[in-house]
């Protein structure tokens, strides 16, 4: 399973914390210099319910993407994300 925090920091804050992160984490290995583009296509369903379970704050929904890594159309991932609202 994946959990995904994401923040906001400064550009001294960000050359800070690659340095320290650096030192205790693997490198990628499909990109060895740490660096690439990601172009995505979603897709969804001609009632958009996708889109609408977003707008309406949906806590459990799902959508389907196309990615490519480099914009390189050699290796094409399809996706399925869902998000699952957990119960306390």
């Amino acid at each position: 399973m994946r959990h995904e925090l994401k923040f906001l920091v400064s550009e001294p804050s960000a050359k800070i914390l690659k340095s320290l992160l650096g030192a205790v984490l693997k490198r990628d290995s499909h990109y060895p210099n740490g660096e690439y583009t990601i172009c995505s296509l979603y897709f969804d369903d001609p009632e958009f319910s996708a889109y609408t379970e977003k707008n309406d704050g949906n806590q459990n929904r799902e959508k389907f993407r196309i990615r490519l890594y480099n914009c390189d159309d050699s290796y094409i991932v399809l996706e399925k994300k869902y998000k699952k609202m957990k119960k306390f």
